[in-house]
């Protein structure tokens, strides 16, 4: 008998230090809102970039790139020359496979040319590249010319 008075004494004990229904349920539902508002803040995000990307997809036109040339710096690297040049695409369109020339000039005759190639040029990025001359390109103007490019 005593051993079940005892357990009646332990259970009753371990009842009361358990939180009672109503502060675990003000908890739960503290919890639960704060639940709710980032479930919420989530959806709108979610649906915003979907609305999005699907306006977009269906209605952008796409168009042709546009790209503009221009040549950044020269410097003497050893025995070359070398023109950083900048290629940007301003247009709505990517490009692939972008193949610059530059003609090394002197009044309206071409000294030299070196070509370089651009991998990928998506709508509105600039990407950087190096032309070698083996003339002076200081002295001399460098022309830029967008030989074509490849649509992806």
């Amino acid at each position: 008998m005593t051993d079940i008075g005892r357990r009646d004494r332990v259970a009753s004990d371990t009842a009361s230090d358990a939180p009672s229904d109503r502060e675990s349920g003000n908890e739960s539902a503290s919890v639960s809102w704060l639940a709710r508002i980032a479930s919420a803040v989530g959806l709108v995000l979610f649906l915003g970039s979907v609305g999005v990307l699907g306006y977009d997809g269906l209605f952008r036109s796409g168009g042709d790139p546009v790209i503009a040339l221009a040549v950044e710096g020269v410097r003497h690297d050893g025995n070359r020359w070398h023109a950083r040049i900048r290629v940007e695409n301003t247009g709505e369109g990517t490009a692939a496979r972008v193949r610059v020339v530059g003609e090394l000039m002197s009044g309206d005759s071409v000294l030299e040319t070196a070509e370089a190639d651009f991998d990928y040029l998506p709508a509105g990025s600039t990407q950087r590249g190096g032309l070698y001359f083996d003339r002076n390109a200081e002295t001399n103007p460098v022309r830029l010319r967008v030989l074509g490019y490849a649509v992806p």
